[in-house]
């Protein structure tokens, strides 16, 4: 019964275009660049060290979205790691930030999103630490003009407009259908569930790029303490890489989580041979 219930909800959930208006690109809200990796045993706790750097231009006014990996309910690295998220969250504290809510929409096959909450065991957060956790799934949807060459528009979660700054807190991990998976990946859980089957039907790799053009995040954090270095993106063969890349410019963290599971990658073939 229950499994008859919930695949009538992903039904009604790929139907809901409540209230679709025309939008503009959400483009990020940080006036001061910042770069940081951190390596290590004691990750983890640099990044909450290194909170006022990463987060200098966050007060107790700021409100914030953090956008998690919820495309599955499998472990990290398949989906956000409840460690990393809480260190996150005690980052933001740090600085005073009083509002924070967590949210996503997940893969097609794991729909509805909040039964990925519930096997993620997400809802204690809310007690612990006061932050609000929301789900794309039945909300409002803004369609997003833009110049691409494979999307005209992209249909994003109004929730996108609704906080002064958007945290986008990826993981690092191969893809078995777009070759990698990072932080520009980590944006089509902002996009409309019915739109992500157009983009899975062709030229994935470039429809990916494509959302940079109607949102870009203000922070982008790649957890890749652990990674996937093949496979992907449920499941995978694991490394360890011990690191955190943190970066105000969506592409250039990209680039530094590629050229790490490009290495990684190579490290581990030179061990088969």
């Amino acid at each position: 019964m229950k499994n008859i219930f919930e695949h009538f909800e992903k039904k009604l959930i790929l139907k809901n275009r409540l209230f679709l208006k025309n939008g503009y690109p959400r483009l990020p809200n940080t006036v001061i660049g910042t770069k940081l990796i951190l390596n290590g045993d004691n990750v983890l706790n640099d990044f909450i060290n290194s909170a006022n750097t990463i987060f200098k231009d966050f007060n107790s006014q700021t409100s914030v979205l953090i956008k998690i990996n919820l495309n599955s309910a499998y472990n990290y690295p398949a989906s956000t790691s409840i460690e990393m998220l809480e260190t996150v969250i005690k980052a933001l504290i740090s600085q005073g930030v009083k509002k924070i809510c967590i949210g996503d929409c997940s893969g097609l096959v794991h729909l509805p999103t909040r039964k990925v909450m519930r096997k993620k065991e997400l809802f204690p957060l809310k007690k612990r630490y006061g932050v609000k956790l929301i789900v794309f799934d039945y909300g409002k949807w803004i369609s997003v003009p833009i110049k691409g060459k494979y999307f005209k528009n992209i249909i994003l979660s109004d929730s996108v407009y609704k906080y002064d700054k958007i945290i986008n807190l990826s993981n690092l991990k191969s893809h078995v259908r777009s070759i990698f998976s990072f932080s520009t990946k980590l944006l089509v859980g902002f996009m409309h569930p019915c739109q992500r089957y157009e983009l899975h039907n062709d030229h994935i790799e470039e429809r990916i790029a494509e959302l940079s053009l109607a949102i870009k995040p203000d922070i982008t954090i790649i957890d890749a303490r652990k990674i996937f270095i093949d496979g992907g993106p449920d499941a995978g063969v694991k490394a360890s890489a011990n690191t955190i890349i943190v970066d105000t410019n969506l592409l250039e963290a990209d680039i530094c989580a590629y050229n790490l599971l490009y290495l990684l990658k190579k490290q581990s073939f030179s061990k088969v041979l």
